[in-house]
């Protein structure tokens, strides 16, 4: 019976599909429409809009600064949409490399270790899911819930818009409201799944690996009793080390289908991974900057929150990559 290990991404696969960003092997037309009205309407023209809302901005530097915050989190997401839509296939190569006949394991306890590798992938996606969920439904409805219990004025959630007068941004002020919520909380939604996926791609390759660890550790492990107890005849000893070269060729496939499968992996997010580490890196500095700014105890609070997420944008993939690396 064949494992399966790709069906711990099926969570990220129907949020993808929901996103426009994976029609699968056989997209119909609809989807394709579906997509790119999706991804025109939620990601090109709100990042356009908010490129344009610097411009306008007045020459305050707390003002920039504020804004700034999330203009560098929509750009890691619009290049991550974009790896998806532009490498498809080579994402589909990637899923196929991890159902191939190599990366099956072979004994129990290969299939222990990859079914732990697919419950922390599990795992991890329902935990960053969840705070994420939350601190996204905080920082969109905060406004509103005041807005409408004390009668304050409604703030926008991302940016203020400043090409549009106050007279008509007044005006439209639910719609565009509405407008700005939704689409970070899709950004959201594309920032928690993608990185969950790539991170389980590394977690499976680790889980390769310790599999071809046991595997060359137990090459000649059938014949170590036997050895210690009686002499061996030549042609049982020739027969024994051609068949400890087999599993030695063996495993020498699995290593280079493991680093084949790395490359893909590299090849694919390399770029996306790279916008993601120096807009991590520029939201840190820019949190650490507003913290000499004076403010509500509350807003330290979402700057000190916000950074640490930052950094572990930065973390994981480097401590999956130096585990990787080391084994």
């Amino acid at each position: 019976m064949k494992f399966h290990q790709i069906d711990c991404f099926n969570i990220n696969m129907r949020f993808f599909k929901f996103l426009a960003i994976w029609p699968g092997n056989n997209p119909c037309r609809y989807y394709n429409y579906y997509s790119k009205a999706f991804i025109m309407f939620f990601v090109i023209i709100f990042y356009l809009l908010f490129s344009i809302n610097f411009y306008f901005l007045p020459r305050q530097l707390d003002i920039f600064i504020e804004e700034m915050i999330f203009y560098f989190t929509d750009l890691a997401v619009t290049s991550k949409v974009l790896t998806f839509v532009l490498m498809h296939d080579q994402i589909i190569e990637i899923l196929d490399v991890l159902e191939c006949e190599v990366f099956q394991p072979d004994d129990d306890e290969g299939s222990i270790i990859l079914e732990k590798a697919k419950k922390f992938n599990k795992s991890y996606w329902k935990i960053v899911m969840s705070v994420s969920y939350l601190s996204s439904l905080v920082h969109i409805l905060s406004p509103l819930i005041s807005h409408l219990i004390l009668n304050v004025e409604l703030l926008l959630p991302v940016c203020r818009y400043a090409f549009i007068s106050d007279e008509y941004r007044l005006m439209f002020i639910y719609p565009i409201y509405l407008y700005q919520s939704v689409s970070i909380h899709f950004h959201m939604l594309y920032n928690v799944n993608v990185d969950s996926f790539f991170l389980g791609l590394m977690v499976l390759a680790i889980a390769q690996l310790d599999i071809l660890d046991t595997k060359l550790r137990k090459v000649t492990d059938d014949y170590k009793i036997e050895d210690t107890d009686a002499d061996v005849s030549r042609p049982e000893m020739d027969r024994r080390n051609k068949e400890d070269v087999i599993k030695m060729n063996q495993c020498i496939i699995h290593f280079i289908k493991v680093c084949r499968f790395c490359e893909l992996v590299k090849d694919v997010f390399s770029v996306t991974l790279f916008v993601q580490f120096g807009a991590a890196s520029c939201i840190i500095c820019v949190c650490l900057l507003r913290f000499t700014m004076p403010a509500p105890m509350g807003y330290y609070i979402f700057l000190g929150t916000y950074m640490s997420v930052m950094i572990l944008q930065i973390m994981a993939p480097c401590w999956l990559g130096t585990r990787i690396m080391v084994k």
